[in-house]
């Protein structure tokens, strides 16, 4: 069965629409109270992030796998500025393969309600001991994954988990007389000064603080953890088309839809491609005794394309007869040439 190349045109097309208006982060004021040239300083922190990072490669490569599986990631992380320095700067990141992040439950199509998410990599083993020498790093140490310990080491790699999470303390907010808010054990450590007397409390309210904690662990031990200074859980997800199917969620690319078309245009084009190869040589036709000249050269006919072929008039009882006709080869049914293009479309 031969595989015709249809569909990498279309998503080449769509992808290389996206690459001539590259998505970027933009910063609004969007109350009275807010700053546009402040506004305008964090554009051009955000745009020096996405340079440094080189920012449209992660954003390509997540809009190529939304077009092709429907699904694309990429994220965002910090990192020191060298090998010598305690800065950290922030970078955008790419994500090659949209199957090894793992989203927790979300609605929203950038996953930014997820309350967790894994990013999975398998570093090469070399690697690994050099970054965490004291890690367990032998297939002895992995059998306590169990029946997974084949996922977490192969014989080069050892696979690696990052993994973000929401951590939750309850907590009772006040709200102040002088318009303030804070937690209650805030508000009850300020001292009372008869000069400086605590606004009273209006209302309260129970609530949860949220932070965002890091984890980079293995299949049987905790490499190193941290929190994370930000809101959310950083991998982005960028969305193709999806639908919600018997209550499971279903998320779909260009190449799902196309493949029965794709399966067809292939049968046709192979039995199209089988039916012409099959077919005989179209032999000349002749009276006996009309190829005793050239006869070498009529043999050779069908290999060989000659500027000249010379026949004899007569046949062996001495009657003319008419010169040699090819016949026509087995003609391909229209109906298979129709298909096809009615498929390609």
């Amino acid at each position: 069965c031969l595989t015709i190349d249809k569909i990498n045109q279309y998503i080449t097309q769509v992808v290389n629409d996206i690459r001539q208006n590259r998505p970027s982060g933009k910063v609004r004021a969007i109350d009275d109270g807010a700053d546009p040239k402040t506004a305008e300083i964090f554009q051009n922190i955000i745009r020096e992030i996405e340079d440094q990072s080189s920012a449209p490669i992660a954003y390509e490569t997540a809009v190529e796998s939304a077009v092709r599986v429907g699904e694309g990631y990429f994220r965002f992380i910090t990192e020191y500025d060298d090998e010598s320095s305690f800065d950290q700067v922030i970078k955008v990141k790419r994500i090659p393969n949209a199957f090894s992040v793992y989203l927790g439950p979300h609605v929203m199509p950038d996953g930014s309600d997820a309350e967790y998410g894994f990013v999975i990599e398998d570093v090469p083993k070399g690697r690994f001991k050099r970054e965490y020498p004291k890690a367990k790093a032998e297939a002895a140490d992995f059998k306590l994954a169990g029946d997974m310990a084949e996922d977490w080491m192969q014989d080069e790699t050892i696979r690696v988990a990052e993994y973000f999470y929401f951590d939750f303390k309850p907590e009772t907010l006040v709200y102040l007389a002088d318009g303030q808010t804070m937690p209650k054990a805030q508000y009850e450590a300020i001292s009372d000064d008869p000069m400086y007397p605590k606004p009273p409390v209006m209302k309260e309210r129970a609530t949860q603080l949220k932070t965002v904690k890091w984890v980079k662990l293995t299949g049987v031990e905790i490499l190193e953890q941290r929190g994370w200074a930000g809101k959310y859980v950083p991998i982005v997800k960028v969305l193709g088309k999806e639908a919600w199917v018997d209550g499971k969620h279903t998320v779909w690319g260009l190449v799902r839809p196309a493949k029965d078309s794709l399966r067809m245009y292939n049968y046709w084009a192979s039995t199209v491609t089988e039916k012409m190869a099959l077919a005989p040589k179209a032999p000349f036709v002749g009276a006996v005794g009309q190829f005793a000249t050239a006869s070498e050269k009529w043999r050779n006919a069908n290999t060989v394309n000659y500027a000249t072929l010379e026949y004899d008039a007569l046949d062996v009882n001495g009657q003319l007869v008419p010169r040699p006709e090819r016949q026509q080869p087995a003609a391909l049914e229209s109906a298979m040439m129709q298909q096809m293009q009615l498929i390609e479309h």
